[in-house]
């Protein structure tokens, strides 16, 4: 299998504004990128895209990113935050729709009755009961999938690394349940969230992925210590070994705070490595 390796917009260290991430992508001759949060609210966005149409994109969650900022929260009990993410995950889609990606990845929820604080901190915010959580998680997912089928675009749900008790979906058996509801909706593998999960709740990471193997359509991958989700670079990092056993042709390096050189020299070392 021809395997891709894209580069998140979140991985350019020195700047929030598209327009100008994407002019140093293509100029240091990038041709694959994923378009992720972590960016400023613009006008012109789409402008911006079809300035660099020839490029390959996929789409990743927070994007595009809206005038007014909030935590999404596919789980929410507040009917109104959940369909705020909902309309977000739909536009995104559509983007999908327009310019060809074709792919759109999301988070699961939270199980807090509103969103998390800016930091993805409970903040003293009560927990609500698993189950209430996943059933408007689940009732969210059947909005966006219909809405993905209806544009012809396939999407994916992201494993998160159980940074609190609010995080949802971040156990093997959360997925193989997930993945049996919405058998249409791929698994985004993110590598660095997956270690330190495992390690949180003390589980195989080869268990996680023999329950998702068949459903995975996009990797994540960046470093971290096992304790913290620092997105640090993967070179030489020791989740290398598994991303070379994963049967995919979506690869995204989605380490931050790099400058282009850095990012080069990532993208250059997972191209050696899954050649």
């Amino acid at each position: 299998m021809m395997k891709r390796v894209f580069v998140s917009t979140s991985c350019l260290g020195c700047s929030r504004d598209l327009q100008e991430i994407l002019e140093c992508y293509d100029a240091c001759g990038i041709e694959n990128v994923e378009l992720s949060g972590g960016l400023d609210y613009a006008d012109d966005m789409e402008d911006s895209i079809k300035r660099y149409s020839h490029l390959n994109y996929i789409i990743h969650n927070y994007f595009p990113p809206v005038r007014a900022p909030f935590i999404m929260n596919l789980a929410a009990q507040d009917d109104s935050i959940r369909e705020k993410s909902i309309e977000l995950c739909k536009t995104a889609i559509d983007f999908c729709a327009q310019f060809k990606p074709r792919l759109y990845s999301f988070h699961p929820g939270f199980r807090v009755k509103e969103t998390l604080g800016s930091n993805f901190e409970i903040d003293g915010r009560m927990l609500v009961s698993y189950e209430d959580a996943f059933c408007k998680f689940a009732k969210s997912v059947e909005e966006i999938s219909k809405h993905a089928r209806s544009k012809g675009v396939n999407i994916a749900l992201e494993n998160l690394e159980h940074k609190n008790d609010a995080y949802m979906m971040t156990r093997p058996e959360e997925f193989l349940r997930f993945l049996k509801i919405f058998p249409e909706v791929g698994v985004l593998l993110d590598l660095g969230h997956l270690k330190i999960a495992s390690r949180k709740l003390n589980f195989k990471p080869m268990n996680f992925l023999r329950g998702v193997r068949e459903s995975i359509a996009e990797v994540h991958i960046h470093e971290n210590d096992g304790a913290k989700d620092l997105h640090l670079e993967p070179i030489n990092g020791d989740l290398i070994e598994m991303l070379a056993s994963i049967d995919c042709k979506v690869i995204v390096l989605e380490a931050r705070g790099l400058n282009m050189e850095r990012i080069l020299l990532n993208l250059r070392f997972l191209e050696e490595t899954l050649r």
